[in-house]
């Protein structure tokens, strides 16, 4: 496997980390860490295997990694965290903006979203009903940025991660604080840490 098709498929997996969790996704956690650990040893990226290798014995059933999804992105409330970008994005830089929180974080359908329902009606792609009013969900996102590596459209990849992508160290910041469930904390930081390299890498195009 080349190394463009590990960052796409590191980008798909993330993906699917945000989605409501399956039975079959718990029995792939063993093969995924092993995926994870090939994946950044080729990449060369400075990600520590101890970071995921125990995600593959982090539940004894399904129902319990239901709940650890339930408790870090649905409810309660006051403890999950929302894995969308306009939360973590001022909600518009139009100056000419009348809402009273047109400066504030926190609340869908940012500029950012806004971008991304563009993007996909350039690509064609239509946003499915649950996302239709965060289509900058993390999921989407991530699914986003594989599809332009699948296109080898790298220059739009790049503006693509720098403009969208940027957010996740914050996320995962919140994601301690609040003390969702440790698995979906470590997921988001491990994630961070991806992007962060892929971030970096941009500077080194003749790497890939």
């Amino acid at each position: 496997m080349s190394k463009l098709n590990h960052r796409i498929g590191l980008y798909n997996l993330f993906a699917e980390f945000f989605k409501e969790p399956t039975a079959e996704l718990l029995n792939e956690l063993p093969d995924i860490v092993g995926f994870l650990q090939d994946s950044f040893a080729i990449l060369h990226y400075d990600i520590p295997y101890e970071r995921y290798a125990h995600w593959k014995l982090n539940f004894a059933d399904f129902s319990e990694l239901k709940q650890s999804y339930t408790e870090s992105f649905q409810y309660p409330n006051t403890n999950r965290i929302v894995p969308v970008e306009s939360i973590y994005r001022q909600w518009t830089y139009d100056k000419g903006a009348e809402v009273a929180f047109a400066k504030e974080k926190g609340y869908l359908m940012s500029d950012a979203a806004l971008h991304m329902q563009a993007l996909y009606t350039e690509f064609g792609i239509e946003i499915p009903d649950e996302y239709v009013i965060m289509p900058d969900h993390i999921c989407l996102e991530l699914e986003f940025a594989a599809l332009l590596l699948e296109h080898n459209a790298e220059d739009s990849y790049a503006v693509f991660i720098s403009e969208h992508l940027t957010w996740l160290k914050e996320m995962s910041e919140d994601a301690q604080k609040k003390r969702i469930p440790k698995f979906y904390q470590e997921v988001i930081a491990v994630l961070s840490q991806f992007v962060d390299c892929e971030l970096k890498q941009l500077e080194k195009p003749q790497q890939y």
